[in-house]
């Protein structure tokens, strides 16, 4: 994609016509600015991608945004576009000829006084198209007073399957020992059939999915339960097919926070490679799981149908779970240096897991006892406050968690070497450097004294 800069003049003269057609289609204006500013006007449309002429139409967003702006719009520029696309807006949209001025969108979205829209846009492959070719969508975001700046998005349509995923939910109220029908529905959005399919699935540590015989399980590195399925049949262009009652999961009691159970889907003669780092095996099962056709064909693909990627997001699961912080008492005489070992234990059930937010997870923090000092830095950890400090304030230290998960009923510690310099001293402690997902069901024991004496 590529940007050009218009004059405002020029672009406004060109298009005064257009303008007054808008204000009848309920444009909106934008939140109000401080006053000689006109705000501005952005406008996002990525490259798109089309199956040939017999493939159902694909909806894309052209999302624009506003600060301060009056009357704030798009106009794009479909000249681009003959014989390789077509390009059909919504209706508060004013067309004349190959030019398209959509207003800020009534649905609109104001936060912050930053007005957020989308325009959804049905793009077809042009009756007689050709796998290859390529044509370019030139738009232009601008309001009143605003520097204008015209931008291009290229369409190209391609020939063959084109599996999207149709799963994107979100479900709250989910308990420790529910038993979830996660949905699996996928639609062929090309222009040819696609014989035979993967469904690779993924449900994070405290998940266990259905056994199915046609399906391969493997655990990663962060406990989760990879599965991989080859999945028989013949998807037809714009059909719609459905795994029926959904894929049975259970909520075991690792379960705890928020869960997002991914899954992805590729034609079987096209798909990548198998998840790395995790052996895949079969399990005895019954049934077999088996994709179903639901529906009429779609004739347009929905907008919030993004790619062969989906997902179904548990909010918040309230597991229970315990962590436990690991003090010491250790002996010596002014002088000595005595070799320590501090840190945290979790005592389940529930299994912290940062891998969807990127959180912490089982680091600690150790403040030493007054009087003593740390020697050397063991790894993963650092100090954190005033080295220099003198007096009663030890300078506390950060250690690392053991990774992404912190599983039920390993322990996480580290050595430090203290050398003694006083006697007595005051107590040091150490405690989780972070209460996640939240604060454990016995929070009495999450700190924990270590003393030199």
């Amino acid at each position: 994609m590529r940007s050009v800069h218009v004059s405002r003049g020029r672009l406004l003269r060109g298009l005064t016509a257009l303008v007054v057609g808008t204000a009848g289609v309920g444009v909106a204006a934008g939140p109000a600015a401080a006053e000689g500013d006109p705000g501005w006007v952005n406008g996002w449309l990525g490259d798109v991608t089309v199956g040939g002429p017999v493939a159902p139409g694909r909806t894309m967003p052209l999302t624009l945004t506003s600060t301060g702006a009056t009357q704030p719009r798009v106009t794009v520029d479909l000249t681009g576009l003959a014989g390789v696309a077509t390009a059909t807006f919504p209706d508060f949209c004013v067309t004349e000829g190959t030019s398209v001025t959509c207003p800020m969108p009534p649905s609109a979205v104001d936060e912050f006084g930053t007005l957020t829209g989308t325009v959804p846009v049905v793009f077809r492959a042009a009756p007689g198209a050709t796998d290859g070719a390529t044509g370019t969508l030139d738009y232009t975001a601008f309001g009143e007073q605003t520097e204008a700046y015209s931008q291009q998005a290229a369409v190209t349509v391609r020939s063959g399957p084109d599996l999207l995923d149709l799963v994107d939910e979100y479900v709250s109220g989910v308990e420790v020992g529910d038993s979830r029908a996660v949905p699996v529905v996928v639609v062929n959005a090309g222009d040819q059939p696609t014989v035979d399919l993967r469904l690779t699935l993924r449900f994070p540590v405290g998940l266990a999915p259905a056994s199915y015989r046609n399906c391969r399980y493997g655990t990663d590195q962060v406990l989760a339960t990879v599965v991989v399925c080859t999945v028989r049949g013949t998807f037809a262009p714009g059909q719609r097919h459905e795994l029926r009652h959904g894929f049975a999961t259970t909520v075991g009691p690792a379960t705890l926070g928020s869960k997002r159970i991914t899954q992805l889907v590729e034609p079987l003669a096209t798909a990548g490679p198998l998840p790395s780092g995790v052996q895949l095996k079969r399990r005895e099962a019954d049934q077999a799981l088996r994709l179903r056709p639901v529906g009429e064909p779609l004739d347009v693909v929905p907008v919030e149908v993004t790619g062969a990627g989906g997902q179904t997001y548990l909010r918040e699961v309230r597991g229970a779970f315990d962590i436990v912080a690991q003090g010491v008492a250790v002996t010596g005489a002014v002088g000595d240096t005595v070799r320590i070992t501090v840190g945290l234990r979790n005592e389940g059930p529930g299994v912290p897991d940062g891998t969807n937010s990127g959180d912490s997870v089982g680091a600690f923090l150790f403040v030493p006892p007054a009087g003593a000092t740390v020697l050397g830095t063991p790894s993963g950890c650092s100090p954190r406050g005033d080295e220099q400090a003198v007096g009663e304030t030890p300078t506390t230290w950060y250690c690392d968690g053991p990774g992404s998960v912190f599983p039920a009923g390993t322990t996480h510690t580290v050595a430090f070497d203290l050398r003694i310099d006083s006697l007595p001293g005051t107590p040091g402690e150490v405690r989780p450097f972070q209460r996640y997902p939240r604060v454990d069901d016995n929070p009495g024991n999450d700190v924990a004294p270590v003393t030199v004496g």
